[in-house]
This record gives C-alpha cells, sequence and structure tokens, in this order.
C-alpha cells in the first residue's frame, strides 16, 4: 500500500492520505476496474487500487436491503457506480466505514465507524487471488 502515495508529488501524497482517512467520491475519482481491483488514477498517472462503497443509502433501500456491500473488483455494482456521487473510494484494512442513511435529501441516521461486509463477487476474487489477504491485496 505505500507504494501507492510514495512519490515525490505532494498531491498525489494527499491524495492517498484523503483515500485512507475517509475516501474521495466515486464522481471525483478516475477510477477504472477489472476482474482483480478497481484502481484509482492520482495525477501523475500512477494507480492504486482501492475498495468501493455506498456511503450514502436512501431508508427504503437501507430497510429492504440492509448495510450496503464493500467492492474490490469490477463486478456489475461496481462497474455500475464507477461515477455515482453516493459511492466512496476508500482504502480500509478493518473494513469499517461512515454510512450516511437518508430520507430523500434529508440525513436521518449514519453510522462513523460500521463495519461492512465484501461483496460476495469480489470475496471470491479475494480467496481466489488473494488467499483472503485484503492487505496482499493492496499489495503489501
Amino acid at each position: 500500500m505505500a507504494a501507492c502515495g510514495s512519490g515525490e508529488n505532494g498531491l498525489d501524497s494527499a491524495l492517498f492520505k484523503q483515500l485512507q482517512q475517509g475516501g474521495i467520491m466515486a464522481n471525483f475519482a478516475d477510477l477504472s476496474a477489472d476482474e482483480r481491483g478497481i484502481y484509482f488514477r492520482f495525477s501523475s498517472n500512477n494507480i492504486c487500487k482501492i475498495m468501493l462503497y455506498q456511503a450514502r443509502v436512501q431508508e427504503v433501500m437501507f430497510r429492504s436491503k440492509g448495510d450496503p456491500f464493500v467492492h474490490l473488483c469490477g463486478c456489475k455494482e461496481a462497474l455500475e457506480n464507477l461515477k455515482n456521487p453516493d459511492f466512496i473510494a476508500t482504502i480500509s484494512l478493518n473494513l469499517r466505514f461512515f454510512l450516511g442513511i437518508y430520507s430523500h435529501k434529508v440525513q436521518t441516521k449514519f453510522f462513523n465507524d460500521k463495519p461492512l461486509q465484501i461483496c460476495p463477487q469480489c470475496a471470491k476474487v479475494l480467496e481466489m487471488y488473494f488467499n483472503n489477504d485484503l492487505r496482499g491485496f493492496f499489495g503489501g
């Protein structure tokens, strides 16, 4: 992971720190995905693996489907939401995230340190290619 944020570019370093400390809205990020990961492209053209999750959830959806999943690879949901402002690109080894629940445009509740599960398709990729090692997934 350190290799992603290392370098001489101060902007890259600041963006990497933001990815680790809370994330960046997907619609503000240059993201791409394939079967082994989701990638954030820095202004220097360096890339870094990230995870993607829905940080803003409508209350009706939350009640019917429960917690959103965390995505690690180019599964269908991740690919559909690479530019969705409700999704956050982030790096978290403990799988704990900020989650806001909304009724229309009003936040009705939030969780500051909510544990979320990896999506089933992404979990298979993590198991198959990275032996269920999240640190290995991020490259160190």
